[in-house]
C-alpha cells in the first residue's frame, strides 16, 4: 500500500483516536483528589511528574506540536489558528502548561478540549494529501539523557526508536543527525500517542494508591513499549 492510500485509510481511525482522547484524561484526572493530584515521587522515574504535571504535559503537546513546530505552514493553508498564547505557555522551561495560564483541572480540560478541536478540523480540512505534504522538523538535543527506572537513553536514541513506531511520516534527515522530518499526519498520530503515555502513567499513580484505571487503553504507539505499560 503507498504512502497516500494508507494514510487515507488511517484518518478515521485517527479522528475518532483524538476525539475520544479529552473525555478519557478527564475520566482518569477526575479520580485524584487534591493531595494526590499534586504529589510526585523520586522513584519511579515516571513518577517524578505529579499528576498535575502529567495533566499539564498533556494539554502542552498539542500546543507545541500545532501551534509552534507547524504554525507557519498551518497558517500558511489558511487554518484560523486557536487564540492560545504561547509566549505565556513557553515563558516557562519546562515543558507543561505554567500556572499562569491555566490555574486548575477544568482550565487545562478546557485549552485541551480547544486544541483537539482544532486538531480535528485539520484533519478533516486537509485529507491524505495535505497531512502528507505539510512537514516540520523535530530537531533533537544530542546532549539530553533520558533516564527511567531500567536505564538511561540518549534522546536521539529515543527518537529513533519512537520514528520506528510510526508506520508512516517520520524520517531522520540523513544530512543532519537528529532532525526528524515528520509530516502533519504523523504529528495527530504522535499527539495522540503522547496524550495515551500520559494517561497511562495517571493510572499507574492511581494503582499505587490502590484505584484500578477508569478504562483500558490501546496498547499502540509509546504503549507498544513495555517501559510505557509497566
Amino acid at each position: 500500500m503507498d504512502e497516500r492510500a494508507a494514510m487515507q485509510e488511517e484518518i478515521p481511525r485517527l479522528r475518532a483516536a483524538l476525539a475520544a482522547d479529552p473525555e478519557r484524561v478527564a475520566r482518569e484526572v477526575a479520580s485524584f483528589p487534591d493531595a494526590e493530584f499534586t504529589r510526585s515521587l523520586d522513584a519511579p522515574a515516571w513518577a517524578r511528574w505529579s499528576p498535575e504535571i502529567q495533566l499539564r504535559h498533556i494539554a502542552y503537546v498539542p500546543c507545541r506540536w500545532l501551534l509552534d513546530l507547524l504554525r507557519a505552514p498551518l497558517r500558511e493553508r489558511g487554518h484560523a489558528l486557536p487564540p492560545v498564547d504561547m509566549a505565556a505557555i513557553q515563558s516557562t522551561p519546562g515543558r507543561w502548561i505554567p500556572a499562569g495560564v491555566c490555574h486548575d483541572r477544568e482550565s487545562l480540560l478546557s485549552l485541551l478540549r480547544e486544541m483537539i478541536g482544532f486538531a480535528l478540523e485539520v484533519l478533516d480540512r486537509e485529507g491524505p494529501d495535505g497531512l502528507l505534504a505539510v512537514t516540520c522538523v523535530w530537531e533533537v538535543d544530542l546532549d539530553e539523557v533520558r533516564e527511567d527506572e531500567h536505564a538511561e537513553e540518549s534522546a536521539l536514541e529515543f527518537w529513533r526508536r519512537a520514528a520506528g513506531l510510526h508506520p508512516i511520516g517520520v524520517r531522520e534527515s540523513p544530512e543532519r543527525e537528529g532532525h526528524f522530518l515528520i509530516t502533519l499526519g504523523a504529528a495527530l498520530r504522535q499527539i495522540h500517542w503522547e496524550i495515551l503515555a500520559h494517561v497511562r502513567s495517571l493510572q499507574r499513580f492511581g494503582e499505587m494508591y490502590g484505584r484500578p484505571p477508569v478504562e483500558r487503553l490501546p496498547r499502540e504507539g509509546y504503549l507498544s513499549l513495555p517501559k510505557f505499560w509497566d
